[in-house]
């Protein structure tokens, strides 16, 4: 796991622990002073293990703590899946910028597919910020 994940999982005060989930990955809440844990299934990929880690750290960052109804609540449901998805994104063009790769000659449709979205409209957006006029 990069320096870059390892930084956001102390910034959110999660723990990761590797084992069986319904998803790919879920927060689970621990009593206060103890860090909550970021559960990831066990058996995924390198690659899938990182866009799964940072999914659930979009939740860390976009989920309102006091919000308790995720599972009844449709529209709830979806802006909150809606956030760590653009987080995901931001996070991998991120990524991709760092690596050296220049943003104005960027494939935004394989990108978007490596990234696993298809907001392709999000992706060139986050593109488009690190394009020098």
């Amino acid at each position: 796991m990069d320096s870059h994940l390892k930084r956001l999982l102390k910034k959110y005060n999660l723990k990761i622990q590797f084992g069986p989930t319904h998803g790919d990955g879920c927060i689970v809440e621990t009593p206060d002073g103890y860090p909550n844990l970021l559960v990831v299934k066990e058996g995924l990929s390198d690659e899938q293990m990182e866009k799964v880690i940072l999914h659930e750290l979009g939740h860390a960052e976009n989920d309102d703590a006091t919000e308790k109804n995720y599972k009844t609540d449709y529209a709830t449901r979806l802006s909150c899946e809606s956030g760590a998805n653009s987080f995901v994104v931001h996070e991998q063009i991120k990524k991709y910028i760092d690596l050296g790769n220049d943003a104005s000659n960027a494939n935004w449709l394989s990108l978007a597919k490596y990234i696993g979205t298809d907001n392709y409209c999000l992706v060139q957006e986050e593109l488009l910020k690190y394009c020098i006029n």
